[in-house]
């Protein structure tokens, strides 16, 4: 990677080129919280219990955040800081972005961090990563408020198969984010290991101890112990390929 391309990459036009579409994203953030708030007192809630929500809501995004910044800094190497900022800001996707990127770079047949990186790298990563996203907006633009019935249509009517359904869609969701991490068998699955068993030490203990900060920090505490329990078996050369 060359001074030339770094340069440009961090440069105040890309800097001026990104930051309407992160003002964009910060409006919408602005404008969802206070429709929440409206909404929330509309139908009674305390507060109280909007504070505590919020809170929980917070301290739940922490351990995620710890995940999406180490990928981001890889990101920031290969696209520069501004474009990085941005592509986070509206997909939230770290890892996305650098799975574009480096499709990119074998499709130009440029390694990435070599100095064949230029212009062309950098402009069509910024279309790869933009438009490859572009289903999952029109779909939730055409079919999110047709979910209504689709939840009417899998719980059958029963207005109590739909937390269930909810929680059943979760847990396959993280069991999806986790299979490949599990098999083949490598270092990744002591984080997996390590999370799981933390978590049921936590819920066990807050069982009885019902303490309010234990269920707003559960996520971010065991996503921490698996990433330090995962450094130190690679650290210790356990499982490592």
């Amino acid at each position: 990677m060359t001074e030339a391309y770094k340069s440009m990459s961090n440069s105040m036009i890309m800097w001026i080129a990104c930051l309407p579409g992160i003002l964009i994203v910060l409006f919408q953030a602005m404008k969802f919280f206070l429709k929440t708030k409206r909404s929330a007192g509309e139908l009674g809630l305390s507060e109280k219990q909007m504070k505590s929500a919020i809170r929980s809501a917070a301290i739940t995004s922490i351990g995620p955040c710890f995940v999406m910044l180490t990928t981001m800094l890889t990101l920031m190497l290969y696209v520069g800081s501004p474009l990085a900022w941005l592509r986070v800001d509206f997909i939230g996707s770290a890892i996305y972005e650098l799975q574009a990127a480096d499709l990119t770079s074998k499709a130009l047949g440029v390694e990435l961090g070599s100095a064949a990186m230029d212009s062309s790298f950098l402009a069509t990563s910024a279309l790869v990563m933009s438009l490859v996203c572009v289903p999952w907006v029109l779909f939730v633009a055409l079919f999110v408020d047709k979910m209504d019935k689709v939840n009417d249509f899998m719980s059958g009517g029963n207005a109590r198969m739909i937390p269930i359904i909810g929680t059943g869609g979760l847990i396959g969701i993280f069991c999806s984010l986790t299979a490949d991490k599990v098999y083949p068998v490598k270092t990744q699955i002591v984080a997996v290991i390590a999370a799981a068993v933390v978590m049921l030490i936590i819920q066990k203990y807050n069982e009885k101890a019902d303490k309010q900060w234990v269920k707003e920090w559960n996520l971010t505490i065991c996503m921490l112990a698996g990433m330090i329990a995962a450094t130190m078996a690679h650290s210790m050369g356990f499982l490592v390929a």
